[in-house]
């Protein structure tokens, strides 16, 4: 914890990561990047524009970690030599070992890769790809963690296509460079496009010679988004979920339950209200019915939470 907190303190003090680069910085939440995603695509929807978004999927990502890369990163970003020294004796000459009932493997040492769990692990990864290819005037970045997105627009497919092409061309030589693995198979791309408007769809896109498959709906950041942003899939997809933690906690919250009132809505507030309201500024601009959907789906929770009557 005191090794983060001293990085974190050099990295805000400097403001060393990209503007594109969401969490571990003050203020900048998921919410605010899923926020500033609709945004844009509200936005350019508006101008009766195209927005292609590629969500790259990176595999093993602390497993495949560059650990000599990475300190060489860190001078040339003029890390306090005291820090990189730490971050060097915490990061090699590591081992591990497998065990299996009771027979135990011999130590093996760990030659990439950085302990999976460990706190200073995502910030690590994050000032790691801080010198990718950087964003223009076609295209964006919105970065999380380990999550990617390109974003391009544009007004016709074709265009869209062609400037998505031209980045994870670069993006390909710069992820061989920094030895990143990516699953091509897990990574999608979509088209967001306002409620009418029609086009082709294009052909795939490609990265290290395989196809990136275009999808209607995809997750991320923990909200499902669909081509039109009408919010059906996500909304589905909150009330499936309340449903079944509902249906785990109904032995505690039935009427005859001996737990109390407060309790019931203390496990409605901890296991429940948040699938419900989780980044509210995302998905704002969604219709009154979807609310109001959610609405009539808490009042029932908390009857269920507070034995109230009908």
């Amino acid at each position: 914890m005191i090794l983060l907190v001293r990085i974190l303190q050099v990295v805000n003090k400097r403001q060393l990561l990209l503007d594109e680069k969401f969490g571990f910085k003050p203020k900048y939440s998921t919410s605010l990047q899923l926020a500033r995603l609709v945004e844009r695509i509200t936005r350019n929807c508006g101008e009766k524009g195209l927005i292609g978004a590629v969500f790259i999927d990176v595999a093993k990502v602390f497993d495949t970690f560059w650990i000599d890369s990475l300190l060489y990163k860190l001078r040339l970003l003029k890390f306090p030599s005291y820090l990189v020294h730490t971050i060097s004796s915490y990061l090699k000459d590591r081992t591990f070992l497998a065990c299996f009932q009771t027979a135990t493997s011999s130590h093996r040492g760990m030659r990439a890769g950085v302990a999976q769990g460990g706190l200073i692990s995502p910030v690590l990864f994050s000032l790691y790809v801080n010198d990718m290819p950087p964003h223009s005037l076609q295209f964006e970045l919105a970065l999380y963690a380990d999550d990617t997105t390109i974003i391009a627009t544009s007004r016709k497919p074709t265009l869209l296509v062609s400037y998505l092409d031209s980045y994870l061309n670069d993006l390909q030589r710069w992820l061989s460079d920094c030895r990143i693995a990516i699953n091509v198979t897990k990574s999608t791309a979509i088209i967001f496009a306002r409620a009418g408007r029609r086009f082709i769809q294009p052909r795939p896109l490609k990265l290290f010679g395989e196809p990136i498959e275009w999808v209607d709906t995809i997750p991320y950041l923990g909200v499902t988004v669909d081509t039109q942003l009408i919010w059906s899939p996500h909304f589905d997809q909150i009330r499936r979920r309340t449903a079944q933690r509902m249906g785990m906690l109904g032995p505690l919250l039935y009427r005859k339950s001996d737990v109390s009132v407060r309790n019931g809505v203390l496990l409605y507030k901890q296991f429940i209200r948040h699938l419900m309201d989780y980044a509210g500024p995302a998905w704002r601009s969604a219709a009154r019915s979807h609310v109001r959907s959610i609405q009539v789906l808490q009042f029932k929770c908390l009857r269920l939470s507070t034995s109230a009557p009908w």
